[in-house]
């Protein structure tokens, strides 16, 4: 059955990836029972380990071991990302004034101002492009260290640096050009 499976997935076929699905997510769900106390984690971490499945289909090989380990190895690595990524969220570093300035006095006591502000602050982060756009939002959302991001992103940390330079500066432009009120 393994091998049919992993015939099928090594040709594109969303059948046998549903199949793959069905016999192993009790399996994935278990292991991350044991690991993860968080119902959201347990979730996600379901559906990554999937996802890496379907990604490194062609990498399947019967020889080599079964469908059932590769599902395993992938849950397990998966799950250590999630216990990585939730320990980094824990650890957060408290972000300068000076870095979490973009140059405006922004009124966010009056709600109509906040909520105009908020709705241009969304509409910019959402058109930046990628990486951009999950480095902007894991530094000034989950207040992650540039560090760590540049690890996450396989980038250098100039890189991402600039990325938030950039990103800041793009903001401003977009509340001045989206009627910031002041």
């Amino acid at each position: 059955m393994d091998r049919e499976l992993i015939d099928g997935l090594r040709q594109d076929n969303i059948n046998a990836f549903n199949d793959a699905v069905r016999k192993y997510k009790k399996l994935v769900e278990s292991l991350t029972a044991e690991l993860l106390d968080n119902v959201t984690d347990r979730e996600e971490v379901v559906n990554d380990t999937f996802f890496k499945l379907w990604r490194c289909r062609y990498q399947l090989d019967p020889e080599r071991g079964s469908l059932q380990n590769f599902v395993c190895t992938l849950a397990r690595s998966c799950i250590f990302d999630r216990l990585r990524y939730n320990n980094r969220i824990k650890r957060r570093e408290v972000i300068s004034r000076e870095e979490n300035d973009i140059g405006l006095d922004v009124d966010y006591e009056n709600t109509a101002a906040r909520e105009l502000n908020h709705k241009v602050i969304i509409e910019c982060i959402s058109t930046m492009p990628s990486p951009n756009k999950e480095v902007f939002i894991d530094r000034y959302y989950f207040n992650m260290p540039v560090k760590d991001i540049s690890e996450r992103e396989g980038l250098k940390i100039k890189k991402v640096e600039n990325i938030l330079y950039r990103g800041k500066k793009r903001l401003k432009k977009a509340l001045i050009k989206g009627g910031v009120m002041l």
